[in-house]
């Protein structure tokens, strides 16, 4: 059986096709971290994913958190890149309406959504969300691409630093 407050805060469209939130805890649940990665994976209530558990790790041992919620700046699911481009919506307006309602609250937020999610026009559009909801100190990745967008979390070590995103 999944925990109930799991359920209630990983939050789904009605056909579960596109994912707004996704959501761990292991001490306050009120206390937590957030993570803006490119788009869902299969990741769900139940079961989790390579991205999604690394971050959740790092949340619960390095970062002092009590709890961790998983967004993304593309709300479709998929695993693959070359299925996105396939995809007619690949984001749906509850998105950005989730992103601006939990990154307030989030003791901090890590960037993390890689060239695809900048080339694609979302990462600017939610860069733009996060400067409007959150200090721009609360902003924080563990490095930038070539092109400026933050660097996925998928290769990096479990204890790297996090680092200021928005450098003026």
């Amino acid at each position: 059986m999944v925990d109930p407050l799991i359920t209630e805060r990983t939050v789904f469209n009605e056909d579960r096709t596109h994912r707004f939130t996704l959501f761990r805890y292991w001490g306050n649940h009120d206390d937590f971290a957030c993570g803006i990665s490119m788009n869902p994976s299969g990741a769900a209530e139940d079961v989790g994913d390579p991205t999604v558990d690394g971050m959740a790790r790092r949340a619960r041992e390095h970062w002092g958190v009590g709890a961790y919620y998983q967004l993304n700046v593309m709300s479709i699911r998929g695993t693959y890149s070359a299925d996105l481009a396939k995809t007619a919506i690949i984001n749906l307006p509850e998105n950005d309406a989730w992103i601006r309602r939990i990154a307030a609250k989030a003791r901090f937020v890590v960037v993390s959504w890689g060239n695809p999610g900048h080339a694609s026009g979302r990462g600017p559009a939610v860069e733009a969300i996060l400067r409007e909801v959150c200090e721009p100190a609360k902003i924080l990745c563990f490095g930038k691409n070539k092109n400026g967008s933050p660097v996925h979390p998928l290769y990096q070590r479990l204890d790297a630093p996090l680092v200021p995103y928005f450098v003026e």
